[in-house]
Protein backbone atom coordinates (compact mmCIF):
# COMPACT_ATOMS: atom_id res chain seq x y z
CA UNK A 1 0.00 0.00 0.00
CA UNK A 2 1.27 3.47 -0.92
CA UNK A 3 -0.11 6.56 0.80
CA UNK A 4 0.97 9.99 -0.48
CA UNK A 5 0.27 13.63 0.28
CA UNK A 6 0.46 16.69 -1.91
CA UNK A 7 4.07 17.17 -0.75
CA UNK A 8 5.13 13.83 -2.24
CA UNK A 9 2.93 13.78 -5.33
CA UNK A 10 5.70 14.53 -7.85
CA UNK A 11 7.60 11.43 -6.69
CA UNK A 12 4.43 9.38 -7.01
CA UNK A 13 3.81 10.57 -10.58
CA UNK A 14 7.31 9.51 -11.54
CA UNK A 15 6.69 6.10 -10.00
CA UNK A 16 3.24 5.46 -11.50
CA UNK A 17 3.53 6.98 -14.98
CA UNK A 18 4.81 3.76 -16.56
CA UNK A 19 2.29 1.46 -14.86
CA UNK A 20 -0.87 0.61 -16.86
CA UNK A 21 -4.01 2.25 -15.49
CA UNK A 22 -5.67 -1.05 -14.64
CA UNK A 23 -2.62 -2.19 -12.62
CA UNK A 24 -2.72 0.68 -10.09
CA UNK A 25 -3.88 -0.89 -6.82
CA UNK A 26 -3.56 0.06 -3.18
CA UNK A 27 -2.46 3.66 -3.81
CA UNK A 28 -4.13 6.30 -1.64
CA UNK A 29 -4.10 10.10 -1.44
CA UNK A 30 -4.09 11.51 2.11
CA UNK A 31 -5.78 14.93 2.20
CA UNK A 32 -5.16 15.32 5.94
CA UNK A 33 -8.63 14.10 6.84
CA UNK A 34 -8.98 10.73 5.15
CA UNK A 35 -7.41 8.48 2.52
CA UNK A 36 -8.84 8.46 -1.02
CA UNK A 37 -8.10 5.51 -3.31
CA UNK A 38 -6.38 6.39 -6.61
CA UNK A 39 -8.08 4.82 -9.62
CA UNK A 40 -5.91 6.26 -12.38
CA UNK A 41 -3.08 8.52 -13.44
CA UNK A 42 -3.36 10.23 -16.82
CA UNK A 43 -0.62 12.38 -18.35
CA UNK A 44 -1.65 15.79 -19.72
CA UNK A 45 0.21 16.32 -22.98
CA UNK A 46 0.71 19.09 -25.51
CA UNK A 47 1.38 18.33 -29.15
CA UNK A 48 3.61 20.51 -31.32
CA UNK A 49 4.24 20.59 -35.06
CA UNK A 50 7.92 21.35 -35.63
CA UNK A 51 8.97 21.41 -39.29
CA UNK A 52 6.34 18.84 -40.23
CA UNK A 53 7.20 16.49 -37.33
CA UNK A 54 4.93 16.12 -34.30
CA UNK A 55 6.38 16.24 -30.81
CA UNK A 56 4.62 15.40 -27.58
CA UNK A 57 5.51 16.97 -24.24
CA UNK A 58 4.01 15.94 -20.92
CA UNK A 59 3.02 19.11 -19.07
CA UNK A 60 1.22 17.57 -16.10
CA UNK A 61 -0.83 14.74 -14.70
CA UNK A 62 -4.42 14.10 -13.68
CA UNK A 63 -4.95 11.77 -10.73
CA UNK A 64 -8.41 10.20 -10.54
CA UNK A 65 -9.80 9.28 -7.12
CA UNK A 66 -12.45 6.66 -6.36
CA UNK A 67 -14.95 9.25 -5.09
CA UNK A 68 -14.97 10.98 -8.50
CA UNK A 69 -12.61 13.82 -7.60
CA UNK A 70 -9.55 14.60 -9.69
CA UNK A 71 -6.26 16.24 -8.79
CA UNK A 72 -4.53 18.15 -11.58
CA UNK A 73 -0.79 18.79 -11.32
CA UNK A 74 1.69 20.58 -13.51
CA UNK A 75 4.96 18.87 -14.45
CA UNK A 76 6.73 20.27 -11.38
CA UNK A 77 4.22 18.67 -9.02
CA UNK A 78 2.39 21.91 -8.23
CA UNK A 79 -1.31 21.51 -7.51
CA UNK A 80 -3.38 23.14 -10.25
CA UNK A 81 -6.81 22.33 -8.87
CA UNK A 82 -8.63 19.64 -6.99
Amino acid sequence: MIVFTIASVSSLCGLLKNIPKNKITDVFFDDGTQHHKVTGLTPVEQYFDVNGMYQTHTIGYTIDLINGDTIRLDINGELLRR
